[in-house]
């Protein structure tokens, strides 16, 4: 189990005073109720409003998933103690909405993922995403919003031994440059995110894994192209010994009719042992059919990914999750949307040994199906007449619990 250190904020907590709020029920009580308990006897009320969002969500994820009691509450602990306290000013207040991040369409900082066969006995795996969020976020003394992540990436160097933060160290210096100018943005359009440059990953488990996510920030701060910052990245990869053998494959694509219009977003490494590590490279496209998906999923023919039946897989989820009528025709793009996020976004998953790359797809639900719900009936379809139906039905329960907002 990691080791956790409490913020200085939280150096006063104590369990409520009035005992009366302890209630024997025949529902055993889950461990995000017994930490909501805590919580209540904070002094710090950004941390209640985080820890009211987040936590619980995480706790009913978890528990859905099946994970045990011991593996619950270590992470939920690492989530109060080493994340809620980082989340900057509570959702709801003036405050909140100085920094508007990327990671989400609301510009919420925190995204989770459930991984529905991630574990080898086929159990879910949750995982979620998160920009922290410092007290000088948007400002001349911390522009890109930085130093809160870096603060705990410090406290996870030292409490992870057997995390490895080489790619960490290549990718900050590829994608960041220390020494420009720090413009104040204080004054940004409020219907576009703020310049969010650094995110963190956590997959949930015995084992707290950790992955980092950067911005092509120096891009901004240069005007130097996002693709010539990820060939920069890639020649740093190569010379410490990492051979990213299937990157002159994307390369390739990216001069074809399909490939050219992908956007850099983002790329992300896992932060453990450097060569058991993958580098990601996350690309959105504005074409939205179903046959520019296949044409860039096989990276026009550069990779053979898709033979039947994987390609009818595909197109059944695809038509099922976008609420598509059987007959719209493969080469038909999706309604035009006007949103920063709007498009296809694909992740090229590059080998750091030898020359394998893995494209892969993220389904544009938010933008182009009805609605969660139809999205998820879509998807349990889809999953029940394959034989993996068997978590579906916690999936959704626990979607209905957290989601009734949306």
């Amino acid at each position: 189990m990691p080791s956790f250190e409490a913020a200085p904020q939280f150096q006063e907590l104590k369990l409520p005073s009035d005992l009366s709020m302890v209630k024997l029920s025949a529902t055993p009580e889950q461990p995000y109720q017994t930490l909501t308990r805590l919580v209540q006897g904070f002094s710090d009320t950004n941390a209640q409003a985080w820890w009211s969002y987040t936590g619980p969500i995480l706790g009913r994820l978890m528990n859905a998933a099946n994970y045990d009691l011991q593996t619950q509450y270590a992470c939920l602990i690492f989530h109060l103690y080493s994340v809620v306290p980082r989340l900057g000013p509570a959702p709801g207040t003036e405050a909140n909405k100085r920094w508007r991040s990327f990671m989400c369409d609301d510009f919420s900082p925190l995204e989770y993922s459930w991984n529905w066969n991630g574990n080898k006995d086929g159990s879910p795996k949750i995982r979620y995403s998160v920009e922290l969020i410092g007290a000088n976020a948007g400002t001349s003394r911390d522009v890109y919003n930085r130093s809160e992540t870096l603060e705990l990436c410090t406290q996870l160097r030292r409490d992870l031994p057997k995390a490895d933060w080489k790619l960490f160290d290549i990718m900050c210096d590829a994608f960041y440059d220390t020494n420009s100018a720090h413009p104040d943005t204080t004054a940004q359009n409020p219907n576009t995110s703020s310049p969010s440059s650094l995110f963190l990953a956590f997959e949930l488990g015995a084992k707290i894994a950790t992955k980092a996510y950067f911005m092509p920030t120096k891009s901004l701060q240069t005007s130097i192209p996002p693709l010539s910052l990820l060939d920069t990245a890639i020649t740093q990869l190569r010379s410490n010994g990492y051979t990213c053998g299937g990157y002159e494959r994307l390369l390739s694509f990216l001069s074809t009719p399909t490939g050219s219009p992908l956007d850099l977003i983002i790329v992300a490494i896992d932060c453990f042992e450097s060569l058991q590590s993958r580098f990601k490279i996350y690309m959105r496209s504005p074409q939205t059919s179903f046959a520019s998906v296949i044409t860039t999923l096989t990276l026009g023919g550069r990779v053979d990914t898709l033979a039947d039946p994987a390609r009818a897989n595909l197109k059944e989820l695809w038509y099922s999750t976008l609420a598509l009528p059987h007959d719209y025709p493969e080469t038909e793009e999706l309604e035009q949307r006007g949103h920063q996020t709007a498009g296809v976004l694909y992740n090229f998953d590059l080998g750091l040994e030898g020359s394998s790359i893995q494209p892969k797809l993220y389904i544009p639900l938010k933008h182009y199906s009805p609605n969660d719900a139809v999205a998820a009936q879509g998807l349990g379809r889809y999953l029940g007449k394959r034989g993996m139906g068997k978590w579906f039905g916690a999936y959704m329960s626990v979607l209905g619990d957290s989601c009734a907002h949306r």
